[in-house]
């Protein structure tokens, strides 16, 4: 068998032949490739607009984001609770305002939470009190005994409040100027009798043949008398009755005196007095003790046993003494206590004394002369 190169088949032949198999093969993928690629441009989505459509959403978000950045930024907070201050203005007061009707103003809100204060005009005790008021009008006409009662009624009741008490008694004082302490003498006026004095006739005596519950020197004073001894046959003198009695009002430091009993009772003066020591004067109801009233008495200190003799300058219950005795039950054993004058007046309205009640030396001997021994109450409250 001949081999390949001893035939007519040349090696160089069968190797051009195939370098020109796979040329064919090479154009071939070529085409292939080139149609793929084709078919693949015409398939193939348009991302041009979709870039620009991107482009744009992107280029609006960043505009966004930044107008964004350049707004102030709030944070969420809870509610702050905010308290209104409403500050009211009051005009001044140039003159006294007198009540009148106010007039229709429309009417403001104002917050619950604000408290209103609302300024009320001083009313004068005259012009609340209808008693009062026709008290003073008796008075104005001239009916002194009339207006004495009614006013008097009004203060007993307790119903006054104290500026209205106040001007009761101080129109009281001026009547009692008057029906009590002068030599007038008032015909419908049932405690005061006109006396005419008889040969024989002492002070002291008449008081006693009257029947009068006061002291003879009390009947010498309102009758401006100025020996007891110089009265006169023939001489007309003004008698007071009496009875008197007395208040003390430890809250004020004051004693008032009242002439006749129950309902029938007029107030006559008020005095200031001094009070015991650490609120030691007792209160309640008492009378004054028989054989106990005493001129320039002598006094012995229970403290310290000093003894003091009459007209002793240096006496501290000084020229006048009125002894009293409890008749309640929790007062009926007391014993000491009385109203007496004082060498040193500057303790008047304080609590100085040892439980008694003092007055100044005039004042004390005006009650002195009033107040009778086994009739006359004393109430201290």
């Amino acid at each position: 068998m001949a081999l390949p190169s001893q035939g007519g088949f040349s090696s160089v032949r069968r190797g051009s032949m195939y370098r020109r198999k796979r040329g064919r093969r090479g154009l071939s993928w070529f085409i292939v490739l080139l149609a793929a690629f084709g078919v693949s441009w015409m398939l193939w989505p348009n991302t041009s607009i979709d870039s620009e459509d991107q482009i744009a959403s992107e280029t609006t978000d960043d505009a966004v984001v930044e107008a964004q950045l350049q707004e102030p930024i709030t944070i969420a907070m809870p509610p702050a609770i905010v308290e209104e201050v409403i500050v009211v203005k009051t005009a001044p007061i140039e003159k006294p305002v007198v009540a009148t009707a106010p007039e229709q103003e429309t009417p403001q809100e104002t917050p619950q939470d604000t408290p209103v204060v609302v300024a009320k005009p001083l009313v004068l005790a005259a012009t609340t009190s209808a008693y009062l008021e026709e008290g003073l009008t008796l008075l104005d006409n001239g009916q002194m005994v009339a207006a004495r009662a009614q006013l008097s009624a009004l203060l007993r009741s307790g119903s006054l409040t104290e500026g209205e008490a106040a001007q009761a008694r101080g129109v009281l004082t001026d009547i009692s100027d008057d029906l009590v302490f002068s030599k007038k003498i008032t015909s419908d006026d049932t405690f005061c009798i006109e006396y005419i004095v008889r040969g024989g006739d002492t002070l002291s005596g008449i008081v006693h043949k009257m029947g009068l519950q006061v002291d003879w020197r009390f009947i010498q004073r309102i009758n401006g008398i100025k020996s007891a001894s110089s009265i006169r046959p023939g001489q007309n003198l003004k008698l007071i009755t009496g009875p008197f009695h007395a208040k003390v009002d430890k809250a004020t430091y004051r004693i008032d005196l009242y002439q006749g009993d129950g309902n029938e009772q007029v107030f006559v003066r008020s005095y200031k007095v001094g009070l015991g020591e650490f609120n030691s004067t007792p209160t309640g109801i008492f009378k004054v003790r028989r054989s106990s009233k005493l001129v320039n008495p002598t006094w012995v200190n229970p403290r310290t046993r000093e003894f003091y003799s009459a007209n002793n300058p240096e006496n501290p219950i000084g020229e006048r003494w009125i002894g009293l005795e409890g008749i309640e039950e929790r007062t009926k054993d007391l014993s000491g206590l009385g109203i007496h004058g004082t060498i040193a007046p500057e303790t008047i309205g304080t609590q100085a004394s040892m439980g008694c009640i003092r007055m100044g030396t005039e004042e004390v001997a005006q009650v002195y002369e009033m107040l009778s021994e086994g009739v006359s109450i004393v109430e201290i409250r």
